[in-house]
């Protein structure tokens, strides 16, 4: 009897399991899609796309909406399509289009969410939760967003979250862009033995855990219990594997890719280590896409392959994200000639790192200041990591967006101050002489021929000792002898002679007393920086000159 008893208790989890499916699914990205499967009293079912169930609850103060118009629980049919976001396990906003007015639908009626796998200028490639994927475009009309506040489009990355608003059903240009937050970005790059797995709780915990920081493997913990949704990606020797062989790997090394979600690490992919590790810091010479895979300038050949953990601008990417002469960090798996890369870590960061951005730097003396109007003179242009001379002029234009400091003064000045003031002037007469001015220099960011960000000090820094590096904030803080100073880990510099970032074996000390520090195309104070920010900066050794937050 208890045998029975026993039995069909565990047929009862089977079934709800199946029923049920992933019981972590729509609480792990915060919002899901699908139909209405039934509504109940202070409840509702929803069928996700791919047909996994999930019963959930309200929150108190939630939004339902259909056609745009606030509805009650009651309005919501069997058979609707329906969109909800979640507030940990309740919804609070559950939106839907009535079946007989599909015709219609109210300005940004139309919702795609998805990850964004491929830039090309205005054309932004989308993968949608059923795994298809599609091409949307973007205008100077729309609007993005992210964390509350509108931003530029250059601040998308491939890899990242995004949620597409539409005015039309039918329509391809997006009118709204909301790209998620920093839960997106790549936290830490763990390698460990996998001690236990416990499928029904969704954690697993690795022993000897070690991040990769500075180009090698450091301890960072004995142990780690860290939760992984039941979609996370396993592989094993280049194949993918299933939750039910997981425990067969106990005792084994793995690498895990974790990022932060809601202040807790959560797992986003892993494969398990097969044979010996060896680790290369290279160029990558060429791709075969045909034989999946890739030989570096040392004359190496590496397979790669879905499973491969590949990390491009701080974010998980998919393969086809990997470029030819990029500088890559590689975690290989066998020996002599069947190599196989567990870990793509691409180092290559750029002012732009798409083509849908146009930002410029520019050093150089101001000549001439107009009301709305900066002439450069013997300038130079940040292009490619270094920086390249330019004779002759060149006209740039402010605006009452754009964020002037002076140096000299510590201050920020408003425009109208900038073109008062003497920070250009005509060398040769005899006002500047009787006065002893001179032009004065500044560090300059722009978008296109808009000066978004300038800093003016009142003489040139040497740029043959400037260096471009980048790297992650490990800490900052307000040095009580040399002010605000940041320690950057994971540090690469450019060299100009062997074209290719070099990584640093130790961590940097960076000073920001002197620096143009920006973000989202506006300059920032030291203190708004963070811990696992991801910086392109450009420094005077120790001293940091321009330091652009990625």
């Amino acid at each position: 009897m208890k045998k029975a008893a026993a039995f069909l208790c565990l047929i009862l989890l089977m079934s709800s399991i199946t029923s049920y499916g992933d019981s972590q699914g729509p609480y792990r990205n915060g919002f899901i899609e699908g139909y209405v499967k039934k509504v109940l009293e202070k409840e509702i079912q929803i069928e996700e796309y791919d047909g996994t169930i999930h019963q959930l609850p309200f929150d108190p103060n939630a939004l339902l909406t259909i056609d745009g118009v606030p509805a009650s629980l009651k309005d919501f049919k069997a058979g609707m399509e329906v969109y909800g976001e979640l507030k940990g396990r309740r919804l609070y906003t559950l939106e839907s289009y009535a079946t007989e007015n599909l015709g219609y639908i109210p300005p940004g009626g139309k919702i795609r969410t998805g990850i964004v796998k491929k830039i090309d200028r205005d054309q932004i490639v989308l993968q949608l939760p059923t795994g298809q994927k599609e091409t949307y475009f973007a205008s100077a009309a729309t609007i993005a967003m992210k964390k509350g506040a509108q931003v530029p489009h250059s601040v998308l990355y491939e890899g990242d979250r995004v949620k597409l608003y539409f005015d039309e059903i039918d329509s391809s240009l997006i009118s709204k862009m909301e790209i998620e937050g920093d839960s997106i970005v790549v936290k830490d790059l763990y390698r460990g033995k996998l001690a236990f797995a416990h499928d029904l709780e969704n954690k697993m915990v690795l022993e000897e855990v070690e991040a990769l920081r500075n180009g090698k493997w450091e301890a960072v913990k004995p142990s780690i219990a860290i939760p992984y949704a039941m979609d996370l990606p396993l592989y094993a020797g280049g194949q993918k594997i299933s939750y039910k062989q997981l425990k067969n790997y106990q005792g084994r090394t793995v690498y895990m890719a974790v990022k932060d979600f809601f202040g807790s690490q959560r797992a986003e992919k892993m494969i398990v280590k097969g044979q010996y590790e060896s680790t290369y810091a290279d160029k990558i010479k060429d791709i075969n896409w045909y034989t999946q895979g890739l030989e570096l300038n040392n004359n190496k050949n590496l397979a790669f392959h879905e499973g491969t953990i590949v990390i491009k601008n701080g974010r998980l990417v998919d393969m086809y994200s990997i470029d030819a002469k990029a500088d890559v960090f590689v975690v290989a798996d066998g020996r002599g000639s069947n190599l196989l890369a567990d870990v793509i870590y691409v180092y290559n960061e750029d002012i732009n790192h798409s083509n849908i951005g146009r930002h410029v730097v520019y050093s150089g003396r101001l000549d001439v200041i107009l009301q709305d109007q900066v002439t450069l003179k013997n300038f130079f242009v940040l292009d490619n990591n270094q920086w390249v001379s330019f004779g002759g002029q060149k006209d740039l234009y402010y605006d009452s967006d754009t964020s002037i400091f002076d140096m000299e003064a510590q201050k920020f000045v408003s425009p109208k101050e900038f073109y008062a003031k003497d920070y250009a002037v005509d060398e040769n007469s005899d006002y500047a002489k009787n006065r002893n001015l001179k032009d004065w220099h500044g560090y300059i960011y722009t978008d296109g021929d808009q000066i978004r960000t300038i800093l003016v000090q009142k003489n040139m820094d040497s740029l043959l000792n400037q260096r471009i590096t980048n790297g992650v904030i490990d800490k900052v803080y307000d040095d009580p002898l040399v002010g605000w100073t940041l320690e950057l880990r994971d540090g690469k510099d450019w060299s100009s002679s062997k074209k290719q970032w070099m990584e640093k074996n130790a961590s940097l000390r960076i000073n920001l007393e002197k620096a143009m520090i920006i973000k989202d195309e506006r300059m920032i104070s030291a203190h708004e920086l963070k811990a696992g920010d991801r910086l392109y900066m450009v420094r005077n050794d120790f001293e940091g000159k321009i330091i652009i937050v990625k």
